[in-house]
């Protein structure tokens, strides 16, 4: 198998409206990037358009990544095509809330300090639970393409599940912390992502993950781009490595070791704990994971290659005359 297999660069664009989506989030990118360097203003903490300029690099590869994995869908093409289509629609009203509050100098997540601010509050949340259902439908007809060699299929398998896991840590981020409902400490906030220490502040550059308390957006990036990790992997996988055997227990392995990285990074944001500052425990139970994992999959490979030795007919010896 070579890379063409994997990729079947003939459906890169399959799907019309998710190509649109990420084209309009690839132009808005680019013109939020000039304001991201040129505006000097900050909102918690961190640059006014890092927000926006975050969510239209997803979007972009969020929709590409579908687009072409829409080419692969062999049965349900049409419900497919209308998942895509409802996808591409609903992030377009997602980032058309996130750029609109920016431009007004206001914080789009969390925010019910308004009426106005509740209702966009609230569109975007229908709008990314909406995202969420389409995804996994539009998944659900991936999941046995037989289009797909053995490798992509099993790595997109992975990355949907692990996608939709990370998509899902994001509403776990929305209930109000009990601070936040107090009256006298009321400040028009309900939900966060930071664990043990305000939202904003210092943290990772561009990426704004906090260096001082717990981060729930580490994990949920982490699972959110398995959709593009995953498949990208299964692509190296079946350039460099011969054996088909191999190469399953492989992108098998990778896919374990990246869900139990994702329940690591979350489990430790609920502690607390900053994705720079690694208790000595925390670092250990990673440790012994890994270690694991990569016994688990050696073992695999040779039992594999083991089998396929033993189903090998013996050559007979020549008789002599």
């Amino acid at each position: 198998m070579n890379a063409i297999d994997v990729v079947r660069w003939q459906n890169l664009f399959a799907h019309r409206g998710l190509n649109w989506t990420a084209a309009l989030s690839l132009v808005c990118t680019l013109i939020v990037l000039v304001l991201y360097a040129a505006d000097p203003r900050e909102l918690l903490g961190v640059p006014l358009w890092e927000k926006p300029l975050k969510f239209l690099i997803s979007s972009t590869l969020y929709s590409a990544t579908f687009s072409w994995l829409y080419g692969y869908v062999d049965k349900q093409q049409k419900l497919a095509r209308w998942m895509g289509n409802l996808i591409g629609a609903l992030l377009v009203v997602e980032l058309v809330v996130i750029i609109g509050l920016a431009a007004l100098g206001t914080t789009s997540h969390f925010n019910v300090s308004t009426p106005f601010h509740i209702v966009m509050w609230s569109v975007m949340a229908t709008a990314i639970s909406a995202v969420w259902g389409a995804t996994f439908i539009l998944g659900a007809s991936l999941w046995n393409a037989p289009r797909m060699s053995a490798d992509l299929r099993l790595a997109v398998r992975w990355a949907l599940g692990l996608g939709l896991a990370g998509m899902g840590i994001a509403f776990t981020m929305t209930p109000p912390q009990a601070q936040q409902i107090q009256p006298e400490t009321w400040a028009g906030i309900a939900g966060a992502h930071t664990v043990g220490a305000a939202d904003g502040g210092t943290g990772l550059p561009f990426f704004g993950w906090s260096t001082i308390a717990g981060d729930l957006r580490v994990s949920h990036f982490l699972g959110l781009h398995a959709l593009q990790v995953l498949p990208a992997f299964a692509l190296i996988v079946s350039v460099a490595i011969a054996s088909q055997y191999a190469r399953l227990a492989i992108i098998t392995g990778l896919g374990m070791s990246y869900g139990l990285f994702i329940a690591f990074t979350y489990v430790q944001a609920l502690m607390g704990q900053s994705i720079v500052h690694v208790s000595t425990i925390a670092g250990l139970v990673l440790s012994l994971i890994v270690g694991l994992l990569v016994s688990a999959l050696s073992q695999r490979v040779r039992s594999n290659s083991h089998k396929r030795r033993l189903s090998l007919p013996e050559m007979k010896k020549p008789k002599k005359l």
